[in-house]
């Protein structure tokens, strides 16, 4: 151990010495891994299991449908109330099923005492949407179903909402204006980020409340996003193939017209890749294309940086050979090469995850909408990212270890050869 700790110090005293070449060195490994991590943290976001969306990994959507007709034509959109109860809310062995209205009006509240409105995001959900989405109630509880049912003016409100209206969390049974019709409120959630596009909001409605939540463009197309909660995160595929079979065969019972779902239901993070409603991505080609991307990021800055290892190395020749003409061996001579490179990865790979953790801190506003339909935040709306959020370690050790192997491979290829290269050879190039 002792042998190895002074590897590192001298690996050190060689930053020291040479503080141009490590700084650089050090500032294009940060480089990579600042903007790998970035993406990754972006990517992380929006496919693992965060609050309130902390059932990713054992749920399935259904966003989108394809219809045609010789009468209509063909058509494609959210899928309707009716596809949702004939097709999904039919399946036995799933734990929900969930039916939220995609909506897009424009929504206002009117605090008591005042003359401003406040502008803010409302989703029109189903009871099943607690348990798809499992949020923590700060106060109160969901809507109930004969609420749902009687279409009844019950909310549920973020606590950030609460504190700005009511000045506390216990807002249970007061009342909530939202565009002058007044709602009544039966709970407070704990507030969900901006970032979690598919349950942030500052109010959640019973969707039988908004007049169109029974409009549709045919049979099966409509406004409704589907999300359904497999038992466990195993049961997926099993789901999954028990929905395309429910589907297939309510199809086979359509008169002229044909049905198509473009291979839905999808695991959460190949819906996160559909960004249009008629066509059905190859998402093979899509893991293909972000894995090329992530790989170019990481390789570019290296190949930069391997024409100054190799120009250092040749000018350590004579140093390397003056070690070996004092009985240094070849071993010892790559081990401390390793070193070196272990320690510059190391202190780029600490910059790189500062730098990274800054740039999506900083710029989430708008880092986090790359690829997707996100909106401006609206009033009292704040994209809110956690340090579970920005500090993805599996990420950084593989981008960590990937620098660490290119850096390695530039640096140890020209030590070998000059390391074979005879001692009084070696000398000689010294002077």
């Amino acid at each position: 151990m002792r042998k190895y700790f002074q590897y590192f110090r001298q690996a050190w005293n060689i930053i020291r010495q040479e503080r141009l070449f490590s700084c650089i060195y050090i500032a294009g490994t940060g480089l990579s891994i600042t903007v790998v991590m970035a993406l990754s943290i972006v990517f992380y976001i929006k496919l693992a299991d965060i609050y309130p969306e902390t059932n990713r990994d054992r749920m399935l959507v259904v966003k989108s449908a394809k219809e045609k007709s010789e009468k209509d034509g063909e058509s494609s959109a959210g899928v309707s109330l009716a596809f949702v109860e004939n097709c999904l809310q039919t399946l036995e062995s799933v734990e929900a099923v969930s039916a939220v209205l995609r909506n897009s009006d424009k929504s206002y509240v009117q605090p008591d005492g005042s003359k401003d409105q406040w502008r803010v995001t409302v989703k029109y959900v189903d009871t099943n949407f607690w348990t798809v989405f499992p949020f923590r109630f700060m106060d109160g509880r969901p809507f109930t179903e004969a609420d749902m049912q009687s279409g009844i003016r019950t909310a549920v409100i973020a606590e950030s909402l609460a504190r700005r209206l009511f000045g506390t969390t216990e807002a249970t049974g007061r009342t909530v204006s939202m565009n002058f019709i007044p709602f009544r409120v039966c709970g407070v959630v704990r507030d969900a980020s901006f970032v979690t596009e598919r349950t942030y909001a500052q109010l959640w409605i019973p969707y039988t409340v908004h007049p169109d939540h029974k409009e549709s463009f045919g049979l099966n197309i409509g406004m409704m996003s589907a999300y359904i909660l497999a038992p466990s995160a195993g049961s997926v595929e099993r789901i999954r193939r028990e929905a395309v079979d429910h589907i297939n065969r309510y199809a086979q019972t359509l008169d002229g017209v044909e049905l198509s779902v473009m291979g839905q239901p999808d695991r959460h993070w190949q819906t996160i890749f559909r960004f249009w409603s008629n066509v059905e991505p190859d998402f093979g080609r899509v893991l293909w294309q972000y894995g090329m991307v992530f790989f170019i990021l990481l390789l570019v800055p290296a190949v930069s940086l391997s024409g100054m290892t190799d120009s250092r190395m040749e000018r350590r020749t004579g140093e390397m050979a003056v070690r070996r003409a004092f009985g240094a061996r070849r071993r010892t001579l790559m081990t401390q090469i390793i070193a070196e490179n272990l320690l510059f990865t190391l202190l780029g790979g600490a910059v790189g995850l500062i730098a990274s953790c800054l740039l999506v801190f900083f710029g989430r506003s708008w880092i986090m909408s790359i690829g997707e339909s996100f909106t401006t935040p609206l009033h009292g709306a704040e994209v809110t990212l956690s340090p579970g959020m920005l500090l993805n370690w599996t990420v950084f050790g593989i981008a960590l270890a990937i620098c660490f192997a290119l850096n390695l491979l530039s640096a140890l290829i020209p030590a070998w050869r000059n390391s074979r290269k005879n001692i009084v050879y070696s000398l000689n190039a010294k002077q």
